[in-house]
């Protein structure tokens, strides 16, 4: 009698499970470290490639905000095709293209030099960033869930959430590193470029990592099917993808304002030092990276729902007299606000949640469907939001407006069947 081969819901992790999760999360954390760059610069990129002043802050945050229209697309093209055809392939194709207009970034002549045309060939490279960020999406959590056993979906799903928090908290770091060891005109006339030129190097440590993995076992078991259309699945699917919108969407409000938006705004308003505003994000970032994995691990075994429910009345509640705090600039108000915060993001167990939520063969299109679109349409458009409201309304408008999605967020939560047994 020949031996079965064990199920991957039922055994450890073996090696060529430990490789595809290292592998898959090691190149999602250069993708963004890319990504962070552009957030973390947002207020040199106002002054050296827009005519400057507030009107040059609020232009790069509509750049943004512009460019994350791209991500529904990605998440849209990207995830059908993931699901027909596999996930590998994908994930190359992702990286390079977040790398390579990163780099451009980088390379860009300032304001001074052609005027208009600089904030334009912004646009183009971010939305070319943000097509590629939504395609990543749906097939990199498909991908970490499908080479996941049942037991360490959540661990495996924190892991995830650490990476994207790694790779956000090195493009912040980069960044404020230059700025505090370099003289404000050095770092204002060709320092702040080195970190979008870094991402050259990173994407191809990525690319070589995701080239060697190999197609996740879920999806080799399925058999070849008919294209995916988006309008089917969301059809199909339609509570789920709903409830998966509404928490991307908190997610991302909170993401975006704390971390996006919130050290640029403390450093342009003259509350905090470029390096001191980024260096409390930094300190947020990495409390993500390592509380994410213990709550990803805590969710296998007490269910997804328990915190999801949790992080997202915690941040109701705290949203507006953190942000409040924090606004002052002191340093002990950037450490406590961010660490509370970072613990609070951790707690929102997105990853395994919704890739539990769907079946493999449409999993990458309906993960896009929520987490690609949510992101783009809320998270994208937050942070200018936040600079329009940050200057004609109230301090308690910005927070308020979060606070909103939140409640939306929170409903959802308390409305999801718990999907850790499935």
């Amino acid at each position: 009698m020949t031996a079965q081969a064990p199920s991957i819901a039922t055994t450890d992790v073996t090696t060529p499970h430990r490789r595809a999760l290292v592998a898959a999360c090691a190149g999602n954390a250069v993708e963004w470290y890319d990504y962070a760059v552009y957030s973390a610069s947002a207020a040199t990129l106002a002054a050296v490639l827009t005519a400057g002043g507030s009107g040059g802050f609020v232009t790069v945050f509509a750049v943004f905000a512009a460019a994350c229209l791209f991500r529904p697309l990605g998440s849209l093209v990207i995830g059908p095709r993931t699901d027909r055809f596999g996930r590998r392939t994908t994930f190359a194709a992702m990286i390079v293209l977040m790398a390579g207009a990163t780099c451009a970034v980088g390379l860009l002549p300032p304001w001074s030099a052609i005027g208009v045309a600089a904030p334009v060939c912004l646009l183009a490279l971010r939305g070319v960033q943000a097509f590629s960020a939504g395609g990543e999406i749906g097939v990199s959590l498909a991908y970490v869930s499908e080479y996941s056993p049942a037991p360490r979906r959540g661990l495996n799903g924190g892991w995830y959430l650490s990476t994207i928090a790694v790779g956000l908290a090195a493009g912040i770091g980069a960044t404020a590193l230059l700025a505090a060891v370099l003289q404000p005109a050095s770092f204002q006339t060709w320092g702040w470029r080195l970190p979008f030129l870094f991402a050259l190097p990173l994407g191809t440590v990525g690319l070589y990592l995701r080239l060697r993995l190999d197609e996740t076992p879920p999806f080799r078991a399925v058999p070849r099917h008919q294209p995916v259309r988006p309008t089917v699945v969301l059809r199909d699917h339609r509570p789920a993808v709903g409830r998966g919108f509404l928490l991307a969407c908190a997610y991302s409000a909170v993401f975006n304002v704390w971390f996006v938006f919130l050290p640029s705004y403390l450093s342009v308003g003259g509350h905090s030092t470029v390096a001191r505003s980024l260096s409390g994000a930094l300190v947020g970032l990495l409390t993500v990276v390592v509380t994410a994995p213990v709550l990803g691990r805590l969710s296998d075994r007490v269910g997804r729902r328990p915190l999801l429910i949790g992080a997202c009345g915690t941040l109701l509640v705290a949203i507006v007299p953190l942000y409040l705090w924090v606004a002052q600039g002191s340093t002990q108000a950037l450490v406590v606000g961010n660490v509370v915060v970072g613990v609070a993001v951790a707690a929102v167990v997105l990853p395994s949640f919704l890739a539990d939520q769907f079946p493999v063969r449409v999993r990458a299109t309906a993960i896009g469907l929520a987490f690609g679109i949510g992101s783009a349409v809320v998270g994208g458009t937050t942070p200018l939001i936040a600079t329009v409201l940050s200057a004609h309304a109230p301090s308690v408008a910005v927070p308020g407006y979060v606070a909103l999605w939140l409640v939306g967020g929170l409903v959802a939560a308390l409305r999801s069947p718990e999907t850790v047994t499935r």
